[in-house]
């Protein structure tokens, strides 16, 4: 039997409130479990769509420094680098946040990525050099798929131990524990009305003699 709140008069006054607290508790519990249960649903679906966003990471980056290979095969090494500099700028990108059962996790707006037009001259360079441009952009999207991804599921996976956590609290503790004192005042009450009982039978039987 789970011990029972420590501080508690066996009064009806304490009694409601422990009947309040254990109400309240319990409906915590509930309404946590049902979030518990969607967030591992939400980090299941995540951690597939996962596996498929890392295989595709891996496959557009294996690409893109093949055909960089390849472009150092068709022009000199510091040909390719020279044009890689002259390129110059960076990728931009919208970075917004969705709210998932409470959780904030990051969406990329990946219509908002162009790929930066090339400050090299076509004429000096093979067209080998084009197309590892646009493999390596390829690569980034992907890139950026994945780390949308990893870092919604890393937040929703915390989360998710945070409310398994709260959820065994309530059910193996706390519960439990108002469960029992509830319990006890309830059988202290009545033994307190046994004994009034018994205290005024015998004060009526000693007013007869």
């Amino acid at each position: 039997m789970a011990e029972i709140l420590e501080g508690v008069r066996p009064t009806r006054m304490e009694l409601l409130k422990v009947k309040d607290k254990l109400e309240l508790a319990t409906k915590g519990h509930r309404l946590l479990k049902e979030k518990r249960d969607a967030l591992m649903m939400e980090v299941m679906r995540l951690s597939g769509r996962a596996g498929g966003a890392g295989g595709n990471a891996v496959k557009k980056t294996v690409l893109a420094r093949r055909s960089f290979a390849k472009s150092r095969g068709v022009m000199s090494s510091s040909a390719v680098e020279i044009s890689a500099l002259d390129c110059g700028g960076g990728l931009s990108v919208d970075v917004g946040f969705r709210n998932i059962m409470g959780v904030s996790v990051p969406e990329i707006d990946s219509s908002s990525l162009e790929m930066p037009k090339p400050g090299y001259s076509r004429y000096s360079t093979k067209p080998v050099l084009d197309e590892t441009s646009r493999m390596f952009f390829g690569a980034v999207e992907a890139l950026l798929e994945l780390a949308e991804v990893e870092s919604s599921l890393r937040a929703l996976s915390d989360e998710t131990k945070k409310t398994r956590r709260r959820v065994n609290a309530l059910e193996y503790n706390r519960i439990p524990q108002l469960h029992s004192t509830k319990k006890h005042i309830q059988l202290r009450l009545d033994e307190l009305e046994r004994e009034n009982y018994y205290r005024l039978k015998m004060v009526k039987k000693k007013k007869l003699k």
